[in-house]
């Protein structure tokens, strides 16, 4: 007798043994990591979010909240072990250690996945109403992702349409928030093609599919309007560029930090820097390329004050700082400084970063854990947060400082360009990482400025180093792993965004959603379904 392959049958039998059933969710969870960078494509994503959402149909909250543990687990495992990098390698932890915290901190973001498997169930009473409470409860978790304990919104589901340059432009309305909801709408769609009974016509799935291609057309069309616009405006106005030389050192991580080879590695930003073809309006240097503390090294500053004064360009660079609190205790700051020619050892700017990476530059709750414990970073002390996103006035136009991770916050970025910037400017140290998380930072990097239609100068101290113009476009780039120095012209500030002026409220529209939904869900149970779906 021929097996019955339907989909009915082998959710049938998935459903009654739920072991199958948790298998195929860390399966699908696993396939869902293949649509982030470095390949950029959101269908398998698509696919894999598809498959779990098919298994989360007819479950009890309880059923929802393992599959979406589970799921959590397959998704975030992979997408985590860029951490071996930094634990292992340069954090000198066990390997087996590595693997349990990778582990454990993929099983912390699980609980995300977990309570929209809960909350599903309580919210779709018709099946197609998973078309609508998908995208909107799954933003709402990444939101909390976002900003619950300090927040970690790495690989948020948007930023799979990275390499999509017409539809990532829908950024510029729901931020990257809006791209995880489209992402979840065509999962949905994928999931309720699956049901065998919408098949019992052709009605239902042409109308399914009418709809999808409807929302999907619908953010081609904007994308691709909003992309001829912009470059009308731009091509009106003729603003002129800001001529900017981005410096990538490439010095290897175990290697940076040694005080016997402070001046060799100052020296090749020196180097790099003097070997420029001028003119330049603004040299950046990656996150800490200054290794040592510039108020107490007056001949290391005075160098690189000579090298502003040749270029008639100030020079932007990452450095340790260090302060005096009003208990006269040291303080210590991630910082960037901003150094000019026009007076030596006066730093005309300073940022100091403000998010921390939890044990990478501070321990979470250090009165309560042992002091022995130790960061990341090189240096017994903690760092301290700055007070807050901070604009760095310029007399071409006011940059927009953002310090390692700090860029994968979108809203913490908005609040940023809100300041009246002109660009953002993101200095980094990915060789912490290893390869696989470079083109991820960079692609969360990359969304920010079409977020904000804010050309984005992102220099990393071994890669990947790139200039975007507001609309996300690639202006010029020095690979990983490379050294060397790039003039790039990079266009200025042109239009406006509504996620940076309106973007606070987004949250609400998609928890609004959910409300409704729960309330459509309660006053329908209490009336009989209809004969047919």
């Amino acid at each position: 007798m021929k097996p019955d392959l339907s989909t009915r049958r082998i959710a049938r039998w998935l459903r009654r043994r739920s072991v199958g059933g948790l298998l195929l969710a860390f399966l699908a969870g696993a396939v869902s990591m293949g649509g982030f960078a470095p390949s950029a494509t959101p269908w398998p994503t698509i696919v894999g979010l598809g498959i779990w959402l098919r298994l989360l149909e007819g479950t009890t909250p309880k059923r929802g909240a393992w599959l979406g543990f589970v799921f959590g687990l397959g998704h975030f495992i992979p997408g985590l072990t860029w951490l071996w990098t930094s634990l292992h390698l340069y954090g000198k932890i066990p390997a087996v250690a590595v693997g349990l915290m990778i582990v454990g901190l993929a099983a912390i973001l699980a609980g995300y996945p977990a309570l929209f498997g809960a909350l599903l169930p309580r919210l779709v009473y018709r099946p197609a109403w998973v078309l609508v409470a998908a995208p909107a409860l799954w933003v709402v978790t990444e939101w909390l992702r976002a900003h619950v304990l300090s927040g970690f919104p790495w690989n948020l589901i948007g930023y799979v349409w990275e390499s999509a340059d017409t539809v990532v432009q829908i950024a510029d309305l729901g931020g990257v928030y809006l791209l995880s909801g489209l992402t979840l709408f065509l999962a949905a769609l994928v999931s309720r093609l699956a049901r065998q009974e919408v098949w019992h016509t052709w009605k239902t799935p042409l109308a399914t599919v009418t709809v999808g291609l409807l929302v999907f057309g619908s953010a081609w069309s904007y994308g691709r309007w909003r992309i001829q616009d912009l470059d009308a405006t731009m091509i009106r106005e003729q603003h002129p560029a800001l001529r900017v030389a981005l410096v990538q050192g490439n010095i290897a991580q175990d290697l940076k930090w040694d005080p016997k080879r402070q001046k060799e590695w100052l020296n090749r930003y020196l180097d790099l820097s003097s070997g420029l073809d001028s003119p330049v309006d603004l040299v950046v240097w990656p996150e800490t390329a200054a290794a040592f503390f510039l108020q107490a090294a007056p001949q290391e500053l005075e160098s690189i004050v000579q090298v502003s004064r040749a270029l008639h360009a100030p020079i932007v660079t990452g450095a340790p700082m260090a302060d005096k609190d009003e208990n006269k205790e040291w303080r210590f700051y991630n910082s960037m400084v901003w150094i000019d020619a026009q007076e030596s050892g006066d730093f005309l700017h300073r940022y100091d970063k403000h998010h921390l990476v939890p044990f990478g530059e501070y321990i979470p709750f250090r009165r309560l854990v042992p002091g022995s414990l130790q960061k990341l970073t090189h240096g017994a002390k903690d760092f301290s947060a700055g007070p807050g996103p901070k604009r760095l006035d310029f007399p071409k136009g006011a940059l927009g400082p953002l310090i390692c991770y700090e860029v994968i916050f979108p809203d913490e970025v908005r609040e940023l360009a809100m300041q009246g910037v002109s660009w953002l400017v993101n200095i980094t140290n990915d060789g912490w990482f290893g390869e696989a998380a470079k083109p991820q930072h960079l692609a969360m990097a990359r969304l920010r400025a079409v977020e904000n239609r804010l050309p984005m100068v992102r220099v990393a101290n071994s890669g990947i180093s790139a200039v975007y113009d507001a609309l996300g476009r690639e202006k010029g780039r020095i690979p990983s792993n490379a050294q060397g120095a790039l003039v790039v012209a990079v266009p200025p500030k042109v239009g406006e965004s509504f996620w940076s002026r309106h973007g606070q409220w987004g949250i609400g529209v998609w928890g609004g959603l959910c409300l409704l939904l729960w309330g459509g869900t309660r006053r329908a149970r209490r009336v009989p379904p209809p004969a047919s779906l």
